[in-house]
């Protein structure tokens, strides 16, 4: 498997590094000075990124809709997940963002779906990153997590 890491500098305080998925052919940028990569899982779909004190988890990852759900049952499933109900929300085409309290902590979800044309029929692909950190660190991590959800992409051109 290839990977490449790229650093870049976002402020004259943050650091940035880009995680690029080989499998599902996507990207993501990461604060490098705040959460350290993990290793891989064996099946290549994705990465965990954690905060020195465990107090910051971010999950990136490619699945395909083997279980065939609309867009709408995918979306429905996560939201199960909140107790009460999230803060924000965001629905559209392509692409959905929940953000709420869960566990005690922010935590912010973007989904993107990708279809692939195929001689057999369709088949989605979703790209899911998730992050969840201490409400006191509302006013460091609100930032970041907006300068990682606009470096959240996939390769629309890629055969995965």
């Amino acid at each position: 498997m290839f990977l490449l890491l790229t650093v870049t500098t976002v402020s004259a305080q943050r650091k940035f590094a880009t995680y690029h998925n080989e499998r599902f052919a996507y990207s993501i940028e990461y604060p490098s000075d705040l959460l350290k990569m993990q290793p891989p899982p064996e099946n290549g779909d994705g990465r965990e990124f954690d905060s020195r004190d465990g107090s910051v988890k971010l999950l990136v990852w490619g699945t395909y809709n083997a279980s065939d759900q609309s867009w709408k049952q995918w979306y429905k499933s996560d939201l199960k997940d909140f107790l009460e109900k999230p803060a924000y929300t965001v629905v559209k085409n392509h692409w959905y963002v929940i953000s709420g309290l869960k566990n005690d902590k922010i935590f912010y979800q973007k989904t993107m779906r990708r279809t692939l044309r195929q001689k057999l029929g369709n088949i989605d692909v979703f790209y899911t990153f998730t992050i969840e950190y201490p409400e006191s660190e509302r006013s460091k991590f609100d930032p970041i997590v907006r300068h990682i959800a606009a470096s959240f992409k996939f390769d629309p051109k890629a055969d995965v």
